[in-house]
């Protein structure tokens, strides 16, 4: 079979893809469930050529490791597969702020020097000094999204709540804004939702990208009015660390100021709530690691390594091109051919992991791929741990019984590029105080 290039150029026939797998990746059961997917990759095909997706995919860890880190030959730059491409001509040209958004250099799709100079402005946002300034607000925050989770029981002593809509997606939108040193967290958390539709579904609906326009229209008029501020008032905070960076005039532009501080958003909000929704759920179906967690909580830091290793919420975060012919694993792989490297495969590797569909939760020596590799690895990724350690701990001490409401079926969003709950109902019997 012969294939295009990303540059438009034929290139050599590749592999047919495996009828079975190719059928079980396009099945709404991979979704529900893609870890038997996964090993069944692993075992017969880690390197594996899709028809369907037209791009290599990667599931054993070491292969993924090597996507991830070796950016000289699988180039984020060259990932030209963006959310316009998707799009009419004709529709491209009413959306202003969408050309622009994807006109600038973003720094989860360009390589180094300029990921580098895009990277370094932030790296002193997420030090451990800032990240654990953080810490008694994200607290606070917390424990008042508990206290309105209370108020809405029946005085019965159970409560009833969704907790993805009352706890885990506004706990991190809420802890962006003390990022962005903001109180918006209501239009955060509106700009957020909207702009994970480029990483969804590859056919975008004409009103959709207009809603997508107008959010990041409306997401680049408040950045840049919080960057005004900053630059009469400096904080320690996030905007003005990209400010400084701003006027130095030789490091980032004030457009890549503005997709930076997008890519917080997103990174920030969406990632660590379908992080915690998914790892409440994992304990739920595991009573014996919850019981444990709650007898020992100082288990709470490693069991967030192993909840992070056990279901992430990016599956599928490393997206390259090849940038020349490269064999990886067996295969021969054409310069110019995309490749996606599947980081929630490689956390379940046997050859990296012992029993590695258990959720253990005194699991030794757990390093997740879930924050990607260097170059790209993720710079808030301690800021999402310190999250993790707070929800779980917070919410098993609030209540003392927790449980899934009667009749909950699983149920993941289809359209975006995270392994994400539509909902999690929960009962919970409140811990006397």
């Amino acid at each position: 079979m012969t294939v295009m290039s990303t540059a438009g150029h034929a290139v050599r026939a590749l592999p047919d893809g495996d009828s079975v797998i190719e059928e079980l990746l396009n099945s709404p059961s991979f979704k529900q469930d893609p870890y038997p997917v996964y090993a069944r990759m692993r075992a017969q095909a880690p390197v594996y050529w899709s028809p369907s997706s037209q791009m290599w995919l990667v599931t054993r860890a070491d292969l993924v490791a090597e996507v991830a880190s070796n950016w000289e030959v699988y180039s984020s730059s060259l990932w030209d597969r963006t959310f316009l491409g998707r799009l009419p001509s004709e529709l491209v040209a009413e959306l202003p702020t969408l050309r622009k958004h994807f006109g600038t250099p973003r720094i989860v799709v360009v390589d180094p020097p300029t990921h580098t100079q895009q990277r370094r402005p932030l790296a002193k946002s997420f030090t451990p000094r800032r990240v654990a300034m953080l810490e008694s607000r994200m607290r606070a925050i917390a424990s008042g999204l508990l206290d309105d989770i209370e108020r809405s029981g029946n005085g019965s002593g159970e409560v009833e709540f969704d907790l993805i809509r009352t706890f885990s997606d506004p706990l991190p939108i809420a802890v962006i804004g003390e990022l962005f040193g903001s109180a918006d967290w209501a239009d955060l958390r509106r700009w957020s939702h909207a702009s994970t539709v480029y990483t969804g579904s590859s056919v975008v609906e004409a009103e959709t990208a207009r809603a997508l326009d107008r959010a990041l229209s409306e997401f680049r008029a408040f950045i840049l009015e919080l960057a005004a501020a900053r630059r009469r008032q400096p904080r320690e905070d996030v905007i003005s660390d990209l400010v400084t960076a701003v006027d130095e005039g030789d490091r980032i532009t004030e457009d890549e100021l503005v997709v930076i501080s997008t890519t917080l958003l997103i990174a920030g909000h969406e990632t660590t709530s379908s992080f915690i929704g998914n790892g409440v759920l994992a304990l739920l179906r595991h009573p014996d690691q919850l019981d444990l967690l709650r007898r020992h909580p100082e288990l709470l830091p490693g069991a967030v390594e192993e909840l992070l290793r056990y279901d992430t919420s990016v599956q599928r975060g490393i997206r390259r091109v090849t940038t020349r012919d490269v064999v990886l694993g067996d295969q021969e792989i054409p310069a110019g051919m995309p490749v996606t490297a599947f980081l929630g495969a490689a956390n379940r590797d046997p050859e990296r992991y012992d029993r590695p569909d258990e959720l253990d939760v005194t699991r030794p020596d757990v390093s997740p791929m879930s924050f990607g590799g260097r170059p790209h690895h993720c710079l808030g990724a301690s800021l999402a741990r310190l999250e993790g350690v707070v929800a779980f701990g917070m919410l098993l001490d609030r209540f003392d019984e927790l449980r899934l409401a009667e009749g909950y079926e699983e149920r993941w969003d289809p359209t975006l590029a995270f392994r994400a709950l539509i909902e999690l109902p929960l009962v919970g019997k409140r811990a006397d105080r």
